[in-house]
């Protein structure tokens, strides 16, 4: 009877093995492609990890080292002892091809783990009594993990960075008008933040009805209209779809959102809805993409991102609506579960490479102070979410606790913080009958 083995190379693991006590240099080559659980063999997983060993002890890698590292662990004789050792040095002519080989036993390495992984799943899914929620998770956070493992990174060298630096800043400094981030929409915030930057976290926070969901709206348009090749990617986990296109559509239509509830339209508003569909369908056609799926954690949030990114291409803004109605299960309890998700999110935007918009509630202790303005310590569920987010901003409308207000109509953004620029307060016009933010001239920079 012939034995259907698990894709492995017993040649391809030889020869890195041999190869590595050849010459002792190419161990830094190798280490970010394969660890010991890449080799099929329990021989050669106890023979790489004893290498390992020598490695971080500064000793060298040779017959008599390793074969006595080995033997102190009481494994010599599970390797096949001293003699196969000396084969595997025997038998590699040249360790030149090293890493060539250890991308073989990699890849072989990560076909097995594939294979585990399907037969767990048969399983779990077989069971009338697993939850498909947990399941989904755990699949795709160990399908994830399985492509994107790596075990180190090389340093960059400082030439290149040098003259990768110089290059956009000369750019910069060519067009020292220009935003060099991604536009939000209003020019006192562009000139604040240089636009929102690539690789960061933003938060947008508020206390209920201060307009966040309408100020991240805002600032997708302006991304949309600034970058007028690049998608936007949307996640609203707490609106249906309905809801969040009558937001866009009284935003840029200035139709009352009233109206488009009640269905009371005239003819007026009808013209409006038209010219409002027409940048939707046209000018935006096939960038705005919007995923209203209402169970959302990290692992699938990272999945539907880089499915859109391979469909239509890098976004220039990811916006999140809203954080806490995230979820992240195997946390002891919510402050884990936001830390967990507010790193994840960090982590994400680093990875795709732009922006990362995520709305965010504030806690219910800040109706208290005589001076209801947020601050970062307003934050709700975590401080991790100081910590992880580049920028923090805050909408504040004074209107919603004083009707007396000389500030009816009109709302401020607090930079409460920005990890490369300054903080201060900028102060925007806010049209709640169509939930839109305009910008105003002057605004109060402070630090």
């Amino acid at each position: 009877m012939i034995l259907n083995l698990p894709p492995h190379s017993l040649e391809a693991e030889q020869s890195v093995l041999g190869g590595l006590m050849l010459d002792n240099d190419r161990w830094d080559d190798i280490a970010t492609v394969i660890s010991a659980e890449s080799f099929f063999s329990r021989p050669h997983q106890l023979i790489f990890s004893a290498m390992k060993t020598l490695i971080e002890k500064g000793k060298p890698i040779d017959l008599i080292t390793v074969s006595e590292s080995i033997e102190q662990q009481g494994q010599l004789e599970h390797t096949g002892g001293f003699a196969y050792l000396a084969e595997l040095s025997k038998n590699t002519p040249s360790a030149a091809n090293v890493v060539a080989y250890a991308e073989y036993v990699a890849s072989y390495g990560q076909k097995r783990q594939l294979l585990a992984l399907g037969h767990d799943l048969v399983g779990q899914a077989s069971d009338v009594r697993t939850d498909m929620a947990t399941l989904l998770e755990e699949a795709e956070r160990r399908l994830f993990g399985i492509g994107e493992q790596h075990f180190s990174g090389d340093f960059a060298k400082m030439p290149t960075l040098v003259d990768s630096y110089l290059d956009r800043l000369e750019q910069r400094c060519s067009h020292p008008d220009d935003v060099v981030g991604t536009p939000t929409g209003f020019e006192q915030l562009n000139e604040m933040t240089s636009g929102l930057q690539a690789g960061d976290l933003i938060l947008i926070a508020g206390r209920p009805s201060m307009g966040k969901t309408a100020l991240g709206l805002a600032v997708c348009e302006g991304a949309l209209n600034g970058r007028v090749t690049q998608p936007v990617q949307i996640y609203s986990l707490e609106m249906p779809v309905d809801q969040l296109l009558s937001r866009f559509i009284a935003m840029l239509g200035k139709v009352p959102l009233q109206n488009l509830r009640s269905g009371n339209m005239s003819d007026e508003h009808w013209a409006k809805v038209s010219a409002a569909i027409k940048i939707l369908l046209t000018d935006w056609k096939d960038r705005l993409l919007i995923d209203y799926s209402s169970y959302m954690t990290p692992a699938i949030l990272r999945s539907r991102i880089r499915k859109n990114v391979r469909k239509y291409g890098s976004p220039s803004l990811i916006l999140l609506d809203y954080l806490q109605l995230m979820r992240c299960p195997g946390q002891e309890n919510r402050t884990q579960e936001i830390a967990e998700i507010s790193r994840s999110l960090k982590v994400l935007a680093k990875e795709i490479g732009c922006p990362i918009v995520a709305l965010s509630q504030l806690n219910r202790s800040l109706e208290n102070r005589p001076d209801k303005r947020p601050n970062n310590g307003d934050l709700r569920d975590s401080g991790a979410l100081e910590q992880d987010a580049d920028v923090i901003m805050f909408i504040y409308r004074d209107e919603l606790y004083d009707d007396k207000t000389p500030d009816r109509g009109m709302a401020e953004i607090i930079i409460g913080k920005q990890r490369n620029g300054p903080i201060g307060t900028i102060k925007v016009q806010y049209q709640s009958e169509i939930t839109r933010f305009e910008e105003i001239t002057g605004g109060n920079y402070g630090c």
